[in-house]
């Protein structure tokens, strides 16, 4: 169906991509450094809801107000793997060529998911637990996004080394999140 020329709509919709889904170890070693908003999740919903890699689809437009981390860990190594990623991994926000926001996984709350005695999760569940940003951040039109996901041991202790030899039972998800306003054509 060919858009409605002149007309846009908007609504809040966040955008995400998974550095982690997995149960047991990765399919392939995690590396100390990954691009997220890439190709490789592109197509798989349940990794990522981005349709083209590295921007937004057609025209549409985009104003960051939050930024946020899920992370979920249960089984054998969960509390060792929360605390190691919270503690050693970093993400850069970057539109273009240039970093707009960097900061450590513990510092993005998720606000939501899974909370419990047993379970993991960055942050209350709460919609009032999230990292709502001094000022909004605009995407335009055609603009590259990516985000890099860095993991810095501490001392010997290296969340990687935890996260690859992650033992059959471990259920591993981290998935970052770029929540706002998105401005899309209507069809």
């Amino acid at each position: 169906m060919p858009r409605i020329h002149g007309t846009r709509e908007r609504r809040h919709q966040p955008i995400y991509d998974s550095l982690l889904r997995t149960t047991g170890a990765p399919a392939t070693t995690l590396q100390p450094s990954t691009k997220l908003f890439g190709n490789a999740n592109v197509g798989n919903l349940s990794l990522t809801n981005l349709q083209v890699a590295g921007q937004l689809a057609s025209d549409q437009t985009y104003i960051v107000m939050a930024l946020r981390c899920f992370m979920y860990f249960v089984g054998t190594n969960a509390t060792a793997l929360f605390q190691q990623v919270a503690s050693q991994l970093t993400f850069t926000f970057t539109l273009g060529d240039k970093p707009q926001f960097v900061a450590p996984a513990w510092y993005l709350p998720a606000g939501g998911g899974v909370y419990g005695p047993n379970d993991s999760s960055n942050g209350w569940p709460s919609q009032d637990a999230i990292l709502k940003l001094a000022r909004p951040i605009v995407i335009p039109v055609r603009q590259n996004i990516s985000v890099d996901a860095q993991f810095f041991a501490v001392g010997s202790t290296s969340a990687l080394t935890t996260i690859n030899g992650a033992a059959g039972d471990d259920q591993m998800s981290v998935i970052y999140m770029i929540d706002g306003i998105q401005t899309r054509d209507v069809q």
